[in-house]
């Protein structure tokens, strides 16, 4: 027993330092490559800070040199040296938060109904069922607002000078 007890213990040891190694190899990335921003296709919704400036829109083309971005003013152009930051949007998931908050509130209500039924014997002011359909109802609709309401998308950094 003793001899089992230590192999779990010394794999939970080497699995921890293996994940610990994999999060700072991964923190320890860097984002200065520009490749990956002329990787980007056409019509990729960013964000870019130049100096002081940030600017929104959809990348036109990238070269090693320039990058083209068309925006509420047109089309501008950057000097790769002036970009100092580059964010894509990240795709919204507000229907896939809010169809499983949806299910979540619906089974947490059905549950609570079912358990907060009355005995046999116990005095019946409101149907059984009553109680039940009114609390997944109540539980689906909270669970709705609380999927629709998580933040969702928002912005990854790409390229950063």
């Amino acid at each position: 027993m003793y001899k089992a007890h230590s192999a779990v213990a010394h794999f939970a040891c080497r699995l921890g330092a293996g994940l610990a190694l994999l999060t700072t190899t991964m923190a320890a990335q860097t984002t200065a490559d520009w490749n990956a921003v002329k990787a980007l296709t056409g019509g990729t919704e960013v964000r870019i800070t130049v100096g002081s400036h940030t600017a929104h829109g959809e990348i036109d083309r990238a070269t090693d040199d320039i990058l083209v971005l068309t925006s509420r003013n047109g089309q501008e152009m950057f000097d790769r040296q002036q970009v100092s930051v580059l964010s894509v949007k990240k795709p919204s998931h507000r229907k896939r938060n809010t169809l499983i908050g949806l299910a979540a509130g619906t089974g947490v209500g059905l549950g609570i109904g079912i358990a907060t039924r009355p005995k046999p014997g116990q005095l019946e002011v409101v149907t059984p069922g009553a109680i039940t359909a009114g609390l997944t109802a109540a539980g689906a609709i909270a669970g709705t607002l609380v999927g629709v309401i998580i933040p969702t998308g928002g912005w990854r950094e790409v390229y950063k000078k």
